[in-house]
């Protein structure tokens, strides 16, 4: 149970996709396909698609107005392998299956609009996904007091604008609605079961909230067709409420825990800075772009839920995570008028410490991103797709306590892809 609620309130922040989230942590950054293509370098910079309002609010004025719509499919595996140890004795306790499996293949859409009144401002909306995550392992793994399964869906709804200072410099902004959902189970722990938890009970978490965020973004072209771009995302303190429920919990004729409590927790979501670079030289059918970025993870110090039930009461559990970067850089072909190539490399830097706070609900870790893409246009419209493969840096594994230890070896891999259409107006 304390592992569940850590993760929704983390969540609150998760989940997508290199959540395992998809990106270090839980964060994600697939709603644009040009930029999935390019492994998001140079992203809110290039102007190949309507996206900048979520990334760099400035690159809006690169853009005419229009609209696209799109979708991200993500998939993600890994194979658990290890054991259920008694924490205070060292004795293992687990009898479940030696071994796990996460898998993982949320669909994430998501759309954004512009609209230009004249020439040096531009006014649009975005509806994407920031954070995610999305794990869910065997029903009867033998971390199954730790975690089953783990939902975070986190919407962001983006007004924003931006407005062309001088020939070679834009400023944007936006404000952001933002609505955060978690559901989390387990099984129920017990120190009395000889296996840690209690056969067939559940422990679930669902907690939802409304608040917002901003984002700061600035752009300047010295020269035509090399760009800069630096963007801040300043996020706020989220408060998130639900409930505990605890099902088919107790031991018959000794102790019945089955029941449902109120639930709230606050948390703060970790601030972003992004630096991004696009040039295309002069007579070359070739783009570069480059990007890194610095994420605050160290808000993720402890997780803090209050909650109504007399067994749980107040939950606190250390993350210690810590702050990451990613960088990246990509090359567009514009092999024709109507076809463009890319491809695109990164490496993403995980914000959990070492294994002590490697969770099973967050098995993070270091990975490296290959990926690809295409944009085809047509008169009016462009379609764009976007894959990528991610490699774990290294094996996972954790070394987490709450009344039981759990060592775990992960192995695994993710696959992303996605397609997209844009219309210009």
């Amino acid at each position: 149970m304390l592992k569940i609620s850590k993760v929704v309130i983390s969540a609150a922040a998760i989940l997508l996709c290199s959540t395992e989230a998809f990106a270090g942590g839980y964060q994600l950054n697939e709603y644009s396909m040009t930029n999935l293509g390019r492994s998001f370098a140079g992203a809110g910079v290039v102007g190949d698609d309507y996206s900048a309002i979520a990334f760099n609010p400035a690159g809006m004025t690169l853009k005419k107005s229009g609209m696209q719509l799109g979708v991200t499919w993500v998939q993600l595996y890994s194979d658990a392998k290890g054991g259920l140890y008694n924490a205070a004795t060292g004795e293992r306790i687990n009898t479940a299956a030696p071994t796990g499996r996460i898998r993982l293949i949320p669909t994430l859409p998501h759309g954004f609009a512009q609209y230009n009144p004249n020439d040096k401002l531009s006014l649009g909306m975005g509806i994407y996904t920031p954070f995610g995550l999305a794990t869910e392992y065997n029903d009867e793994w033998y971390g199954a007091t730790h975690a089953i399964i783990s939902q975070l869906d986190v919407l962001d709804i983006a007004l924003g604008g931006a407005y062309k200072v001088t020939p070679q410099f834009s400023v944007g902004a936006t404000v952001i609605a933002r609505y955060v959902y978690g559901n989390l189970t387990n099984q129920v722990p017990f120190p009395l079961s000889p296996t840690g938890g209690i056969p067939g009970s559940e422990s679930q978490m669902q907690l939802d909230g409304w608040d917002y965020a901003f984002n700061f973004g600035l752009m300047y072209e010295p020269i035509k067709d090399m760009r800069f771009g630096v963007a801040y995302r300043a996020n706020n303190a989220h408060t998130v409420k639900g409930h505990l429920t605890w099902r088919n919990a107790g031991v018959p004729g000794v102790i019945n825990l089955t029941g449902k409590w109120a639930a709230e927790s606050t948390m703060t979501l970790p601030d972003q800075l992004t630096i991004s670079a696009f040039w295309k030289p002069q007579g070359l059918n070739f783009g570069f772009s480059g990007q890194a970025r610095w994420t605050k993870w160290e808000v993720f110090d402890t997780f803090i839920m209050d909650t109504k039930s007399p067994y749980a009461g107040t939950i606190r559990i250390p993350e210690n995570w810590e702050n990451s970067w990613t960088f990246a850089l990509g090359v567009d072909y514009y092999f024709s008028p109507s076809w463009t190539f890319r491809t695109g490399v990164s490496y993403d830097q995980t914000p959990v410490p070492n294994s002590k706070y490697r969770t099973a609900r967050i098995p993070d870790t270091d990975k490296y991103w290959i990926s690809f893409g295409a944009s085809y246009k047509y008169k009016a419209f462009t379609f764009d797709v976007g894959y990528a493969h991610l490699f774990n840096a290294k094996d996972k594994s954790l070394n987490v306590s709450n009344g039981t230890r759990l060592d775990t070896e992960y192995k695994g891999h993710g696959n992303m892809f996605g397609f997209q259409a844009q219309y210009e107006f």
